[in-house]
């Protein structure tokens, strides 16, 4: 195999002689950024427990933006670090990138067909660094995918779903965006009761059970806002077989799932308990029936 681009050529016989010649060089090289590498991976470890040590949950927002950053950075470093590798290999087995690229126009083909989704997800993802759309350890929605943020960097985000599955999304895929752990979040509930029930008793009986879970410390400190039903008291909807009413809950980003199972569970059991009835769908079928009288002839 030949190569020309313009006075560079390069030949196999060239290459194989350069990396016989110089290849104790091209192994310190991948060594160097082996240990490069490694030493990036276990200094992100270690930040990340000093964060999670130093920095408590009242400074939730502070300890993701530093997550993020640390990720970003560490992943940013690595890929530098592989790039300016590799073009030092290749210096030392004879291509010179430099010529090739300018001389055989392999740059604008580049351009062309790679670099604008590259650059793409890379614009992308220093408008969402920037901007803060979301950081390590949210909860957010990106088309039909919802999960926590496990990774993100200017090119790709991580996402893990419920099932523990990894989405890898490229960041100028990003177009629509929800974010369920920005700043703060509301648990709401949809409770039904039974149309024979008297609605103030089940008001005073859910108002008794706000009391209660305001009082339990494990809770209390992720609510901002304490329980209370939507519309001052009112009804939410005459359904087919219940009454309902809707609870609401302010409470600290991403606490609103264990915040409403709570406050279901008390629900449920506190009605147990007064004998206040959740009613559930049924359908009643009635037949008519005819006696028949057979006249005889």
């Amino acid at each position: 195999m030949e190569s020309n681009a313009g006075a560079v050529k390069i030949t196999e016989g060239n290459i194989a002689e350069n990396f016989l010649n110089n290849w104790p060089s091209i192994v310190i090289i991948i060594v160097i950024l082996l240990v490069v590498i490694i030493v990036i991976r276990v200094a992100t470890r270690r930040i990340k427990k000093l964060i999670d040590k130093n920095i408590n949950d009242e400074k939730i927002h502070i300890k993701k933006r530093t997550y993020t950053l640390t990720s970003v950075i560490s992943n940013f470093i690595i890929v530098i670090s592989t790039v300016v590798a590799l073009i030092m290999i290749a210096d030392q087995v004879g291509i010179p990138i430099a010529g090739l690229l300018a001389g055989a126009g392999v740059l604008g083909i580049i351009i062309g067909f790679g670099t604008q989704s590259l650059m793409k997800d890379l614009i992308n993802g220093i408008f969402i660094l920037v901007e803060q759309w979301y950081q390590v350890d949210d909860t957010i929605t990106v088309g039909d995918i919802s999960g926590t943020v496990e990774k993100f960097n200017l090119r790709t985000t991580a996402i893990r779903d419920l099932e523990g599955t990894l989405h890898f999304i490229p960041n100028g895929e990003i177009k629509i965006l929800s974010n369920r752990s920005y700043t703060w979040a509301r648990a709401v509930i949809n409770i039904n009761v039974n149309y024979d029930e008297n609605i103030d008793r089940v008001i005073k009986v859910l108002e008794e059970v706000f009391d209660e879970f305001m009082k339990d410390k494990k809770y209390r400190r992720s609510i901002i806002e304490r329980p209370s039903i939507l519309g001052d008291g009112g009804v939410s909807e005459l359904g087919n077989s219940a009454v309902i009413l809707t609870i609401i809950c302010t409470v600290k980003a991403g606490e609103q799932w264990t915040i409403g199972r709570q406050l279901r569970k008390r629900i449920k059991d506190k009605f147990d308990l007064v004998g206040i009835e959740i009613p559930y769908p049924s359908t009643n079928v009635y037949i008519k029936s005819r006696d028949l009288h057979k006249k005889d002839k």
